[in-house]
């Protein structure tokens, strides 16, 4: 049977917590607010890509995670953003691949079912037809390794040309037409680029795996709180609540370190929530 958007599980972005806490007090603040899942990120700084080989936290995170009752479903790499995955340069190239290959190693042994990552062909240089056939190359490589890990990759909607919609987004998981890789659609992103999210989303129905939610200003996706941008969550819901989605979705904002920031954790789950009641 079909459930309610607003019965769907709803997790809440790593970096909406402040780094310095321990695992079993973010899951527990985490808990508190409300939210069903925890979603892990790992961007490309140093104390981050780490957990990628070190056992001992990955042990650490997965304990606190019983212990907390709070679920990793999913998991948020960026660290393609700096090595992405149609780079003209092999070495940038290669170690993209081999890190989300270790990123997927890394969610199969704490438990995430989704991995979504930066989906560019190439970061703050030209891009061109080479860039995307090498990132093509690439998602190939990964999508196998996925296959073998039992996870999902879901490409992100990004704040870029190459990957900007859904639409966009829909012509690689036709292209490679497995059940591991599918999309994590992200309305904010698509509104701050100029699109419509709320007819774009339709187009990846039934393949999105999670639903990536914050507000935006116009070319700017950051640090603006749910209501004070320009994102229609109204029209979005409906758009999910038409498609009959049945994923997952998770809040992400940017505590900044900052542990007076943690009230809005509290803020934005009432917020969405709200807007999905009726759905």
């Amino acid at each position: 049977m079909r459930k309610k958007l607003r019965d769907l599980p709803f997790g809440l972005y790593e970096k909406s917590v402040c780094t310095t806490w321990s695992w079993e007090d973010k899951f527990a603040l985490v808990r508190e607010a409300g939210y069903d899942y925890f979603e892990i990120a790992i961007d490309a700084t140093p104390q981050k890509l780490d957990r990628l080989q070190n056992k001992e936290e990955q042990i650490k995170i997965r304990r606190a995670s019983e212990q907390k009752d709070m679920p990793l479903y999913t998991f948020a790499f960026t660290a393609n953003r700096f090595y992405p995955l149609g780079s003209e340069d092999d070495e940038v190239r290669s170690e993209g691949v081999r890190l989300l290959k270790s990123a997927m190693d890394f969610a199969a042994f704490i438990g995430v079912r989704a991995i979504q990552f930066a989906s560019y062909d190439e970061y703050e240089k030209p891009r061109n037809m080479m860039t995307e056939g090498y990132f093509v190359q690439s998602l190939e490589e990964c999508v196998e390794h996925a296959a073998r890990r039992g996870t999902v990759l879901a490409l992100e909607t990004m704040d870029s040309e190459f990957m900007d919609t859904t639409q966009k987004a829909m012509r690689y998981v036709r292209m490679f037409d497995t059940c591991y890789l599918g999309l994590d659609v992200d309305p904010g992103n698509i509104t701050a680029m100029g699109n419509d999210p709320t007819h774009d989303m339709a187009c990846g129905a039934r393949h999105i795996a999670e639903v990536e939610w914050k507000d935006v200003m116009p070319g700017d996706v950051r640090n603006t709180f749910f209501g004070d941008g320009i994102v229609d969550f109204d029209a979005c819901f409906k758009t999910l609540h038409d498609i009959g989605y049945q994923g997952f979705m998770a809040a992400e904002m940017w505590a900044n370190d900052d542990p007076s920031a943690h009230h809005r954790i509290f803020e934005a789950i009432a917020f969405l929530k709200d807007k999905m009641k009726e759905y």
